[in-house]
């Protein structure tokens, strides 16, 4: 028995051994290609880079060679170019000179024509005076400022000179003076810029430089004006920080794009003066102006813009945020209709705390009306702009408003009735109606018969009986028998003359007296003493 365990426990010790070195060939087959695999990778990796540079390589090649041939070829044209643009000026000027020179030359009658008459003439502290003359024909000089400007000799040139001249006027930037008018100036700037505030002109270097001394001036202005209180400052919002929003801050935006300030100052004042300003349409347009976004593929830039909209969007200013994201570009990682609806459901949230707050007072109610119709017709207009119509119903959000402007109409014929109205007796022939003739001898008014020191007297009883006569424009008897202007049966004359007239009851200028009957009145106020 012993001799045949022995043989069965060495075999099975064998294939042990057997099962074990397979193990371990298995992993170091698996071992093997998962490296190799791991290489394998590497160097595809690799030759994928090294792929990509060769072409990155070429390309740089390419557009240096085509950088250096654009310059090569613009400075072949300089000679060519300032030739023609030293013609076009010499013309220019001498047209300009012989219209001023003329003796035949009228003063232009339409707003187009005193426009241009300006521009041609560089005469930018009348132009931007005329502009602000004209502040009720807004919407003609928005449409004619651009073409009239391009006109003169020197656009550039012609709105700094402005700007300069509106900068030294002693009320420039004091709220309630300049501040008025800077609107004038601002849309002189944005004449400058094209393709709707996307791109600066091409500005002379000189012109750069005196703009971006010009503007710090006028910070500097703007602050000492501000430590001085001169100028007011606005609401404040969320956290206490004050938020000044002003015409002359978007002017400010539209310079800094206009002569291509960007970086001549910080970005993070740059940024504070767009989250300011952001009400308007313009500005948002201004901040792709000011290299705030994803075209310029700088990080800084995209962080700087991300900023911008969840600043906006925290502050409750969706609509704000929503012209930001479609001027830049970040539709995708910004979604429209997501913030169309948050800011609905926010004005919804607003005006319902105003009606509670206010235990649904009628002018709570007008007020959260308000608040909503506004808030209605902002997304109206967001969702008719870019043709959103497909993706954001406004069937529920016109039915809305049609029931908020119903309710404000009904509201306001119910207090329409119930003011009292003053009924008027209809227009008689003849002798007119008189209010009752105790209406002359309300306490408060002066008696006829006072004077600077009159000396007390007998007086009538209290329940005395005495006839009222009223005649004419020309005789007021204060007694029966005494005719107006003669001494009181108790004291001197009287130094004061009385002043009624038809208002209490007097008939027409020469007509016939009216008499009333004996009234009953009340003891006559005591007679007021008056120094001489």
């Amino acid at each position: 028995m012993e001799a045949e365990t022995l043989p069965s426990d060495r075999i099975q010790r064998a294939i042990e051994e057997l099962e074990l070195q397979k193990a371990l060939i298995t992993n170091c087959a698996i071992q093997w290609k998962t490296l190799s695999d791991h290489y394998s990778s590497l160097k595809k990796t690799l030759a994928e880079r090294a792929e990509s540079l060769d072409s990155k390589l070429d390309a740089l090649e390419s557009e240096t060679k085509q950088a250096l041939d654009s310059i090569e070829r613009r400075e072949s044209s300089l000679p060519e170019r300032e030739s023609s643009a030293a013609g076009f000026i010499a013309e220019r000027r001498d047209s300009v000179v012989d219209e001023m020179e003329s003796q035949e030359d009228k003063l232009p009658g339409d707003l187009q024509g005193f426009l241009s008459w300006y521009c041609r003439r560089m005469d930018s502290a009348a132009l931007w005076r005329f502009m602000v003359s004209r502040r009720k024909e807004l919407a003609a000089l928005r449409r004619e400022i651009s073409g009239a400007v391009a006109q003169s000799l020197d656009p550039p040139r012609l709105v700094l000179d402005a700007i300069e001249d509106f900068l030294s006027q002693p009320d420039a930037i004091v709220a309630g003076g300049g501040c008025e008018r800077c609107w004038a100036v601002g849309m002189l700037v944005w004449s400058l810029l094209e393709s709707e505030g996307r791109k600066a002109s091409q500005v002379a270097s000189s012109i750069r430089e005196r703009a971006a001394s010009v503007a710090k001036s006028w910070l500097a202005k703007h602050e000492e004006k501000k430590g001085n209180g001169d100028i007011e400052e606005g609401g404040t919002g969320e956290g206490g920080k004050e938020e000044t929003e002003s015409p002359e801050g978007r002017t400010f935006l539209q310079m800094v794009v206009a002569f291509g300030l960007r970086s001549m100052f910080e970005d993070e004042f740059l940024i504070k003066m767009v989250v300011q300003n952001a009400s308007r349409k313009e500005v948002a347009k201004l901040a792709v102006g000011l290299e705030f976004g994803e075209k310029m593929e700088v990080s800084c830039f995209d962080t700087e813009l991300y900023d911008i909209i969840n600043n906006l969007v925290k502050k409750g200013k969706e609509i704000e945020a929503f012209y930001f994201v479609h001027e830049s570009g970040l539709t995708e990682k910004f979604s429209p209709i997501d913030l169309l609806k948050s800011y609905l459901q926010n004005s919804r949230k607003n005006a319902s705390a105003i009606l509670k707050n206010r235990n649904h007072s009628m002018a709570a109610a007008e007020e959260s009306n308000n608040l909503e119709m506004n808030a209605l017709k902002s997304i109206t207009k967001c969702v008719e702009i870019y043709k959103l119509e497909d993706k954001f119903g406004l069937g529920s959000i016109r039915k809305r408003l049609s029931q908020l402007e119903k309710a404000k109409s009904e509201r306001k014929k119910s207090q329409a009735s119930q003011k009292p109205q003053i009924k008027r007796p209809p227009p008689t022939r003849g002798t007119p109606s008189f209010p009752p003739s105790k209406a002359i001898r309300i306490p408060h008014m002066p008696s006829a018969t006072y004077s600077r020191n009159p000396s007390l007297g007998p007086q009538n009883p209290p329940a005395s009986r005495q006839p009222f006569n009223y005649v004419g424009q020309a005789t007021y008897d204060s007694h029966p028998s005494v005719p107006y202007g003669a001494p009181p049966s108790h004291g001197r004359s009287s130094s004061m003359t009385p002043s009624y007239n038809t208002y209490y009851g007097g008939v027409p200028y020469g007509g016939q007296p009216i008499n009333y009957g004996a009234y009953e009145y009340p003891p006559p106020p005591p007679q007021p003493h008056y120094q001489p």
